[in-house]
């Protein structure tokens, strides 16, 4: 009952803490902005059916914040979003590390003015917007083989989001999944590449997930 009280600042900064991280005032300052702009545009379209503070920041922000302990940040890294929806796993690990470049991909042209509009409130730099499905950057030359992390969260079945974005990989990139954990556990070993996976609990309701890790080795 105690959590249900807390304001989302408070749920921001206990919970990232609660999963090993740190959020900067700065930091939380914008995920406040997400959290506004997300329920806002949510009344008018379908962003999210999750709708409660606590609810997106857990779901949402913090679940995707996770994938920032399965890559090394650095300037200039290029991050992949594929079928990012409202910016989930993407924009919250761009405002976590804000030096790395980021794509997100979104085929529904709603959500991807929502994404519009709140990188131009957020004043995000290198951060490239893409309104297609994945299938259209197949034949486009400067995606092939462009990204040293790849991102999907709630995109398709493990082996058909590691078909879909293997093509976009750096020789020696990683690409990362969110799951459930029982979903995880549904990939076998492929050739060239190595999997691993990190489960974790989501810090307030205690549900289990998993990140699984996939990294091209051949």
């Amino acid at each position: 009952m105690e959590q249900n009280r807390k304001d989302p600042k408070s749920l921001l900064q206990e919970g990232a803490m609660r999963l090993g991280l740190r959020l900067d005032d700065q930091q939380v300052a914008q995920f406040l902005v997400y959290l506004e702009q997300l329920k806002r545009w949510s009344r008018r379209i379908n962003l999210t059916s999750i709708t409660g503070d606590k609810a997106i920041v857990e779901r949402h922000f913090l679940d995707s914040l996770v994938g920032s302990m399965g890559f090394k940040p650095h300037q200039g890294l290029r991050l992949l979003d594929i079928g990012t929806g409202a910016g989930f796993p993407g924009l919250p690990l761009k405002l976590y590390h804000p030096e790395i470049h980021l794509t997100l991909v979104e085929a529904v042209h709603k959500k991807a003015a929502f994404l519009h509009q709140l990188c131009g409130i957020l004043k995000l730099h290198e951060v490239f917007i893409l309104t297609e499905r994945i299938e259209a950057l197949y034949p486009q030359r400067e995606h092939q083989g462009a990204y040293e992390v790849i991102v999907a969260r709630a995109f398709a079945k493990p082996k058909l989001t590691w078909e879909a974005a293997s093509p976009f990989l750096k020789p020696g990139g990683r690409i990362l999944i969110y799951l459930t954990q029982s979903a995880a556990r549904d990939l076998s070993p492929v050739p060239g590449w190595q999997i691993q996976s990190k489960d974790y609990e989501l810090p307030f309701s205690e549900v289990k997930r998993s990140l699984l890790m996939i990294d091209s080795i051949g």
